[in-house]
């Protein structure tokens, strides 16, 4: 269990909150700026892009993949801090350690 907000981790982040060390849930995405923001960033943000349509999470299918899911795809399960690079002869993928350590 998380003890802080700050140990919370979001599927989506505020992109600007996150720029300055600030964990918060984006909860609109704006295609035009590839950005997501939190309740209070959204209102800056549609003050000076009005012509731009962010979408809530009802529109979640128009949001980009979340980084987690993008990083438990393309990181090794054995070693979470490399990234899968290799198709072994055992059919299994591999990171740089797997094929080093289990594939000699």
């Amino acid at each position: 269990m998380a003890d802080s907000i700050s140990d919370v981790i979001y599927y989506y982040c505020c992109n600007v909150c996150e720029e300055d060390n600030v964990n918060s849930e984006a909860l609109f995405y704006c295609q035009p700026c590839s950005k997501g923001y939190c309740d209070k960033c959204i209102e800056k943000h549609n003050g000076l892009f009005q012509k731009h349509k962010s979408f809530g999470r009802k529109g979640l299918d128009k949001w980009p993949a979340a980084k987690t899911a993008l990083d438990l795809l393309q990181n090794c399960q054995q070693h979470p801090d490399h990234r899968i690079e290799r198709f072994c002869d055992h059919m299994k993928l591999c990171c740089v350690l797997c094929h080093l350590y289990d594939h000699k």
